[in-house]
């Protein structure tokens, strides 16, 4: 009886322990950004466990979803950047109204050493061969390659030949890193604060028409495509989880909805209550960090606190707490709110919106008029979707203007394959892998022909240095 007794009490502890356990290790979800220390989003990020298993990789967004418990260590690997180690605590987590945990994570670049390419004949080659330079942004377009390059002292934007003759070049300043070609057909220099029209006039290079960057903003991003009948407006609403494409009839300037775009978080979008619980988070992570650095005297939170300046470069400065709870704030914005991706494309003489929220394709004419729809389903493709750990569609289309073929991007494992969708039913017609560089970049297509970036293993004054290659799509 004795020993029932026994038995009976040290099973009821044994399940007592097993119940605190699985209490205190509740598993959830946490919604992670990765970004660099510039805030730029990185992709293709892996998530692993302690035990090298992999939990989750980043979309084109650099959004991790990771099912994990409090305590516990990750780690995240990139191929050009530091392996990088978290541990999940109420520190680093934000909450939103639903319940979703989400954190922020900044990874930091490393150099890597690559192999040496070799160049067979249907291999990807140099579309501009000089060496000496690296090119920050380019563009493709009918009369030839344009370009912004550098060397890290001087800066110049060039227009080059397809077969990599050099028509002209200009001096810029290095503030000017984007190209932005316009629904009229003009090519615009970007930089932070202002906007100029690229103009060839078959010798020269000019810089015309200068504009604020909030100008161009407000008044020249938004119009997505023009026909001879109508200007296609592109606006977002309700943190850009609703696109409406309006169009204004070029003759007697009347405006009207083309189409209205609704993205699945839209409603939680529209709750206004959203701001008030993000505000108060990060407000609350603020103050005990303001309350952490008047710990100076504690010699038990000395490392601590040297630790958490190292990782949060915290000040009081106002102006630095500012800045600081507006980046939250923005980060917050961008885990919760992706915009909705939805892109309008004239090709042809028909403009074709892409509905990816409702998985159609709505077709019109150049007046702006419904002429047909169909069901595709080519971005739903991809492996682990159900665990949430990859989707390798990378959210992008890319037009060849000259042949007016449509391509969709995807990634998986840094590798690039572009798939060709047949306008007529929204199938895929073939497929092309980009599997000679790991993790190209801006890819574009023009007359047959894949141009991308890549990030060389050179250096130049601590910048990384991009080439720019093309290959022959077959």
């Amino acid at each position: 009886m004795e020993h029932r007794k026994a038995f009976l009490t040290l099973l009821m502890v044994c399940l007592g322990f097993t119940l605190f356990a699985q209490t205190e290790g509740k598993v959830f979800v946490v919604e992670a950004l990765v970004c660099d220390s510039t805030g730029a989003a990185i992709r293709d990020v892996a998530v692993y466990d302690a035990n090298n298993d992999l939990r989750s990789i980043t979309d084109r967004d650099g959004i991790a979803r990771i099912a994990t418990r409090k305590g516990e260590t990750l780690y995240l690997s990139h191929l050009g950047y530091k392996t990088k180690s978290i541990e999940i605590e109420d520190k680093s987590l934000m909450d939103s109204e639903d319940g979703r945990k989400a954190m922020v994570v900044v990874m930091q670049h490393k150099t890597n050493t690559l192999a040496e390419v070799t160049v067979t004949e249907n291999a990807p080659h140099l579309a501009y061969a000089n060496k000496k330079v690296w090119v920050i942004d380019y563009k493709v377009q009918h009369d030839g390659i344009y370009m912004v390059a550098g060397n890290g002292t001087d800066y110049c934007i060039l227009h080059l030949g397809f077969e990599q003759d050099t028509i002209s070049r200009k001096p810029v300043f290095s503030k000017f890193q984007e190209l932005y070609s316009d629904a009229f057909g003009n090519l615009q220099l970007i930089s932070s604060d202002s906007v100029y029209q690229v103009y060839c006039d078959g010798k020269e290079l000019h810089l015309l028409y200068g504009n604020s960057i909030e100008t161009f903003r407000q008044k020249l991003e938004p119009i997505k495509l023009l026909t001879d009948s109508i200007m296609v407006l592109q606006k977002y609403v309700n943190r850009q989880q609703q696109l409406a494409y309006l169009m204004v009839n070029r003759n007697n300037k009347q405006v009207s909805v083309m189409a209205d775009l609704r993205g699945e978080a839209l409603e939680m979008a529209q709750n206004a209550r959203m701001d008030a619980i993000r505000d108060q988070r990060i407000d609350r992570m603020i103050a005990e960090a303001e309350e952490s650095s008047q710990s100076e005297g504690r010699p038990e939170r000395a490392g601590a606190l040297a630790m958490q300046r190292m990782e949060m470069n915290f000040s009081t400065d106002e102006n630095e707490v500012e800045a600081r709870r507006k980046m939250m704030s923005n980060a917050f914005n961008r885990i919760m709110f992706k915009p909705i991706y939805c892109p309008a494309l004239y090709i042809g003489d028909t403009i074709y919106v892409f509905d990816f929220e409702n998985d159609y394709m709505l077709k019109y004419d150049n007046r702006g008029s419904r002429v047909d729809s169909c069901g595709i389903a080519f971005h739903r493709t991809g492996y682990f979707k159900n665990l949430l750990i990859n989707n390798p569609w990378d959210k992008k289309l890319i037009v060849d203007e000259a042949t007016n073929q449509c391509y969709a991007q995807f990634s998986t494992d840094g590798i690039v394959t572009l798939k060709e969708i047949d306008l007529s039913n929204g199938m895929v017609k073939r497929e092309i892998r980009l599997s000679d560089h790991y993790f190209p970049q801006n890819i574009q297509v023009y007359n047959g022909e894949v141009y991308y970036m890549f990030l060389d293993s050179r250096q130049t004054n601590g910048r990384d240095r991009r080439s720019l290659y093309k290959m022959r799509l077959e």
